[in-house]
C-alpha cells in the first residue's frame, strides 16, 4: 500500500512536470522524458492527469496570459511541499494549485482596453459608454474612458462634457479633469478643464469633487455638491469656490447656444473663440468691459456677428488671415 509521503512525492512530481512544460519552448528530450514517467506507474499517469485537469479548468484567456507567472507560482508551491512535507492529499494540492493561479490572475489579467472620443472646433456630440451613461462632448474636446469591474474612469483631457451617469453604487463614475477628482453613483453634472481651473456644475444629484496632492492616490475632498451647485476648482492654490448658477446659461452649450447676462465682451470673446475657426479679437480696449446680455447661435458665427454689431453697437472687419477685428461704432 503507498504512503502519504509516497503519494506526496508523486503529486509533487506531477506538479513540477506540468511547471515545466508550460515554460513554452520545451525541449523534445523533456516530453520524452515526461511521457516516460507517466508510463513507468499507473499512480504518475493519474497525477498526471489531475494536475492537467485542474489546468484545462482554468479560463483560456487568462491561461494564455498568465503562463509565465503561473511556471514560477507553481515551482515554488512544488518547492516549499517538498521542504516542509505536509501530509496532505491531492485535494490539498488542487486548492493550492487553484489558488496560486487564482492570485496570479488578479494581479497580472490586463487592464480594459481604453476608449477615446473627441471632437474638433464647433462641433458636439453624444457618446454611450458599455454602462449605458451618455456624454456629451463639446466643442474642443478629447476624453479618454476605461470601463472596470469596480470603477468606471474618465479622464477629459481638454475641453468640457456633459455627464448623465447611469446609477451603479457598486461601480463608482470618476472623472478626472488634471488635479480635479469628481465622484459619482449616478447623476447629471458637467466639467470643463480650464487652463488654471476647472469648473464642475451639477444638474442632478451629489456629486463630490477632491483634488490630487502630491500623487494619483493622495486625493482630498473639496467641495460636496448638490443640484444647482458648481464650484470653481483652481488646483494650483488649492481654492475651491462653490456657488449657485444658472443651469440655463451653464448647460446652453449642449443645445447649440450660448446664454450671456451681464457678461463682459471680453469674456464673450473668449468663450466664443473656442467654437469658431476664425477667432474674434477687440481691437478696441474701451469694448473689453462692455455687458453683453443675450442667447447666440453656435451654428453660424456670422449670425453672432451679426448679433453683436446690431445690439451692441460694434463694427466687425474680418481680415485677410480670418481674424475677426471688433470695433467700437462711431457715432456720426
Amino acid at each position: 500500500m503507498m504512503t502519504m509521503n509516497e503519494r506526496l512525492d508523486i503529486d509533487e512530481q506531477a506538479v513540477a512536470w506540468v511547471a515545466k512544460l508550460l515554460g513554452g519552448k520545451t525541449p523534445d528530450a523533456d516530453k520524452r522524458a515526461y511521457t516516460d514517467w507517466q508510463a513507468t506507474d499507473a499512480r504518475h499517469a493519474e497525477a498526471s492527469r489531475d494536475v492537467e485537469d485542474l489546468l484545462a479548468s482554468l479560463d483560456a484567456a487568462g491561461e494564455e496570459a498568465l503562463e509565465a507567472e503561473m511556471v514560477r507560482e507553481i515551482e515554488a508551491y512544488a518547492e516549499e511541499r517538498k521542504r516542509r512535507r505536509v501530509f496532505t492529499g491531492i485535494s490539498s494540492i488542487a486548492a493550492a494549485f487553484i489558488a496560486a493561479v487564482m492570485v496570479t490572475i488578479t494581479m497580472w489579467s490586463p487592464a480594459p482596453d481604453a476608449q477615446y472620443y473627441q471632437t474638433n472646433v464647433g462641433e458636439r456630440t453624444t457618446v454611450t459608454l458599455e454602462d449605458g451613461s451618455h456624454v456629451q462632448l463639446n466643442t474642443g474636446t478629447r476624453i479618454k474612458t476605461v470601463m472596470m469591474d469596480d470603477e468606471r474612469h474618465v479622464t477629459i483631457e481638454g475641453g468640457e462634457a456633459f455627464f448623465d451617469v447611469t446609477r451603479d453604487e457598486d461601480r463608482p463614475f470618476i472623472v478626472t479633469a488634471g488635479k480635479s477628482e469628481v465622484r459619482v453613483l449616478g447623476t447629471q453634472f458637467s466639467v470643463r478643464l480650464g487652463a488654471s481651473s476647472n469648473v464642475i456644475s451639477v444638474l442632478s444629484g451629489l456629486v463630490s469633487v477632491a483634488q490630487h496632492q502630491n500623487g494619483d492616490s493622495d486625493v482630498k475632498e473639496v467641495a460636496l455638491l448638490t443640484a444647482g451647485q458648481q464650484v470653481v476648482h483652481v488646483p494650483a492654490i488649492n481654492r475651491a469656490v462653490v456657488e449657485d448658477f444658472d443651469a440655463n446659461a451653464a448647460f446652453a452649450w449642449r443645445a447649440g447656444k450660448a446664454f450671456y447676462r451681464d457678461t463682459p465682451l471680453a469674456d464673450v470673446v473668449t468663450d466664443l473663440n473656442r467654437y469658431f475657426a476664425d477667432p474674434l479679437e477687440i481691437a478696441d480696449s474701451k469694448l473689453a468691459s462692455l455687458p453683453v446680455s443675450g442667447t447666440f447661435n453656435l451654428n453660424n458665427q456670422d449670425v453672432v456677428i451679426d448679433a453683436l454689431e446690431s445690439a451692441f453697437s460694434i463694427v466687425a472687419v474680418k481680415r485677410v488671415d480670418g481674424v475677426v477685428l471688433l470695433y467700437a461704432r462711431q457715432e456720426d
